[in-house]
């Protein structure tokens, strides 16, 4: 059987491989019958371990075994130690909660996903990988490696993670909240392991506060069509995503809720059918507008996505369709590509901060410069002005500067003799 080539691997397996070997002199992992299969090949001596098999080679386990790889490289340093001795260090001597109960941690966190997604607001499996089982995860590594006594140090322990991420570090949080209120309610698990508001809150922190240290980056012009130009030489399919984001300013989860519809004029249009939940009701389906972008010759790049949507090139599940994606993904594929980092970089420097949701906040900023209609760009963008000019940039200096220059070089033109 030939031997697959890394670009032909599903991303997952891709970012779980470049990981491991990534400054790590003869490291590698691999899928072994479905289980973990770290090695070391370096010098002459080859080493390799199995992870426990509670870890399966799938796209739903890659967060914890790159954190598992990330620990048995320390714990062996680097290699330096035997892998099958730094595993039986990491490797917890019991999962179990209590003397007298068999339940273990990860048993109630499957019977959390259970209840959440077959009770009540019946939450969907996107909503429990996105926003629960990163956290719960997190914590149950925690428990494994540092075995906390209660919920406040655990949830300290967890929080880590997250220490520059203001908003994850609020949902992890909650979701440590809530999964501690189940535990004690529906296993039994000792009231030790609640969480209180007050640990809750010196944990959480003010998230308003540093995020407005952290203001969320806009990109020029040109450095959008530098960075799909970028993309386009080896994956025109993420290169199309790029420019959807950028052109049309939707939300990443919206990638997989659009199509092409015909509008009023009898003319094909983008259409997104995403209602996004919060406050009183829930936002309502929209018409797209693609916005150009001007090339530093003052032309117009346009790409007439209602047109090419249906047949351009796309990132593919495993079942060959579309795959769906989310700000998760696109922030994982984003991360790879070095013209990110290195703008991700220079804006670090600038106390701005570049993300997925950059893209969205772009086109906001652009499409105040061109368009005096706060209501149609509202309408556009699927908010209200309200939580528009709360969460969105409406300029950037930038922008600032080349419209007060307009307006003076309209002003010097008026006053000129005719």
């Amino acid at each position: 059987m030939p031997r697959r080539r890394l670009e032909d691997m599903p991303l997952w397996e891709q970012s779980l491989k470049t990981a491991a070997s990534q400054n790590r002199e003869g490291w590698s992992v691999r899928g072994n019958r479905g289980r973990v299969l770290v090695e070391l090949r370096r010098g002459g001596i080859n080493q390799s371990v199995m992870l426990p098999k509670e870890l399966r080679w799938e796209e739903g386990h890659w967060r914890e075994i790159s954190r598992w790889i990330d620990d048995l490289y320390v714990e062996s340093k680097g290699g330096e130690i035997g892998l099958k001795l730094a595993l039986e260090k990491l490797v917890p001597k019991s999962n179990q909660i209590g003397s007298r109960r068999s339940v273990s941690w990860t048993e109630i966190r499957d019977g959390l996903k259970d209840r959440l997604m077959t009770e009540g607001r019946k939450i969907k499996l996107q909503s429990w990988e996105t926003n629960y089982l990163p956290y719960i995860d997190e914590a149950l590594l925690q428990l494994a490696k540092h075995k906390p006594k209660d919920g406040a140090t655990l949830l300290r322990l967890t929080a880590k993670r997250w220490h520059d991420k203001p908003s994850s570090r609020g949902v992890c949080v909650s979701t440590l909240k809530r999964f501690m209120q189940y535990a004690v309610r529906d296993h039994h698990v000792p009231q030790s392991w609640l969480i209180d508001e007050v640990d809750a809150s010196s944990v959480r922190g003010n998230p308003d506060d540093e995020e407005e240290k952290r203001l969320t980056a806009t990109l020029t012009d040109a450095e959008v069509l530098a960075l799909i130009a970028a993309i386009e030489k080896k994956r025109p399919d993420w290169a199309n995503v790029v420019r959807i984001l950028a052109s049309t300013g939707i939300r990443p989860t919206e990638l997989e809720h659009l199509s092409v519809k015909t509008n009023e004029e009898g003319k094909p249009q983008l259409w997104c059918s995403y209602r996004k939940s919060g406050g009183r009701r829930k936002t309502k389906p929209r018409w797209l507008e693609e916005l150009p972008f001007v090339e530093e010759d003052g032309s117009l790049v346009s790409w007439n996505l209602a047109k090419t949507y249906p047949t351009m090139a796309y990132p593919l599940g495993r079942d060959g369709g579309r795959r769906k994606l989310n700000g998760h993904y696109v922030e994982q594929y984003l991360r790879d590509v070095p013209l990110w980092r290195e703008l991700k970089a220079a804006y670090a420097k600038q106390g701005l901060w570049l993300r997925g949701y950059s893209f969205r906040n772009t086109w906001n900023a652009r499409a105040h410069s061109f368009i005096n209609n706060e209501a149609a760009i509202c309408e556009a963008l699927g908010n209200s002005p309200a939580t528009n000019a709360r969460s969105y940039r409406q300029t950037t200096p930038r922008i600032t500067r080349e419209a007060f220059r307009s307006a003076v070089h309209t002003m010097g033109s008026a006053t000129e003799p005719g």
